[in-house]
């Protein structure tokens, strides 16, 4: 009975490392594990935060990384295109580089896939970018106009209906013009300015014409702003509130918004306002028998001249001219004409006298090294001329003899 117990005791050991031995053996088959090649990740080229990439040449170079613990055979697919899902480019690629060939301003994508000696295959994600040529990217230039036209006459108009703007890029060191943008509008485009030469750049504007509001029509201010983009590179707006006004609507009124100054691709652009308005000439000379006070303009619509007859006024006649003292006056060949019109008003022992007119004719000499203009003129005063003999005038008219 003792001995049947023991026996029955040790059955379950015997049993259970039969078992042991029969599950071993049954399970030995080893089992490889394959590493597949990690995420490709791009390190060139280098896209700048605007999604941009600098390129020389017609190619940019595509460079990845991506590892595999076993040293599987390397077999890239690269995709390259202009296509949001880009096609096959090159297959079977070993290096873990490639040269693509690339435009200016052209957007491409792109992206690799491996396949590792056992079949496991590895896709980056689509990688963008837009191909900016490096060596002499093109800069746009925007123009644009406000103006308070409502405000000023009640007019609802836009500033192109209200002006008309000619965009000028000028040479600074010769105040040459070199372009001109006239769209007939106030709102004008500019794309050339990276095929000038290298240097400093004005860029102005000057009014071809304006809006003619009849009885209602005045000065109307214009607020500029330019607008300066280079792909990759420059995205600066300057602003002139307020900068002009539509007065002057001809050359020879100019006003300058901006300089830059050009080197290769490089643009330097800083706001510099400044304005061309027509030369004030003063003349030298004799106007009767005193020094010349003469000075002569131009403006959009006429010529005009200052100072005609202040000495002999004010010495002579003894009066003081408190306002105008400016008229207008033609040129014709060598011949100049003040037609009859109002010129000045004057006080005389604090008394204010009946406003004068003045008219006149003259020649011009262009023999000698600087015109010599002479003038003949006359004050009418009420309607009748005040410059006859018994005034002491024994000619009946001042004469100027005045030079530049």
């Amino acid at each position: 009975m003792k001995r049947k117990n023991i026996i029955l005791a040790i059955l379950p050991i015997i049993i259970a490392i039969f078992a042991l031995q029969s599950c071993t053996k049954t399970d030995s088959t080893t089992f490889t594990i394959h590493n597949a090649f990690t995420e490709p990740a791009t390190t060139s080229p280098v896209v700048r935060p605007d999604g941009t990439v600098l390129f020389t040449g017609t190619t940019v170079n595509l460079t990845w990384t991506s590892e595999n613990k076993d040293n599987n055979a390397v077999s890239w697919n690269v995709y390259f295109g202009e296509d949001a899902s880009p096609a096959l480019f090159k297959s079977g690629l070993a290096a873990q580089t490639i040269a693509v060939p690339v435009e200016d301003g052209k957007t491409y994508n792109w992206k690799v896939e491996i396949a590792d000696g056992k079949g496991v295959k590895t896709t980056s994600e689509v990688y963008s970018f837009i191909a900016v040529n490096g060596k002499n990217p093109e800069i746009h230039i925007d123009l644009t106009v406000s103006t308070d036209v409502k405000t000023a006459i009640g007019l609802d108009k836009t500033a192109d209906q209200v002006v008309d703007l000619r965009f000028l890029v000028i040479k600074k060191s010769d105040l040459s013009i070199v372009a001109t943008v006239d769209d007939g509008n106030a709102n004008e485009a500019y794309g050339d300015l990276g095929t000038l030469p290298d240097g400093e750049y004005l860029l102005g504007v000057d009014i071809f014409s304006t809006i003619n509001a009849g009885d209602f029509n005045k000065a109307l201010n214009l607020s500029l702003s330019l607008q300066f983009d280079q792909l990759g590179m420059i995205d600066k707006k300057l602003d002139f509130p307020n900068v002009m006004t539509n007065a002057n609507p001809c050359k020879l009124y100019r006003t300058y918004l901006a300089n830059v100054k050009k080197v290769g691709a490089v643009y330097t652009i800083t706001s510099a306002v400044s304005f061309l308005t027509p030369p004030v000439t003063t003349w030298k000379g004799t106007d009767d028998a005193y020094p010349s006070e003469i000075t002569t303009t131009l403006n959009c619509t006429s010529t005009s001249m200052k100072g005609l007859g202040f000495g002999w006024m004010l010495d002579y006649w003894g009066e003081i001219i408190t306002s105008g003292g400016t008229l207008a006056y033609t040129v014709s060949g060598t011949t100049i004409t003040i037609p009859l019109q109002k010129y000045c008003k004057t006080t005389w022992n604090g008394a204010a006298q009946p406003e004068y007119s003045i008219s006149g004719t003259g020649t011009i000499d262009n023999s000698g090294a600087t015109p010599v203009w002479t003038i003949k003129y006359d004050f009418i005063q009420s309607g009748k001329s005040i410059l006859t003999k018994a005034n002491g005038v024994p000619l009946g008219y001042l004469q100027a003899v005045i030079h530049q």
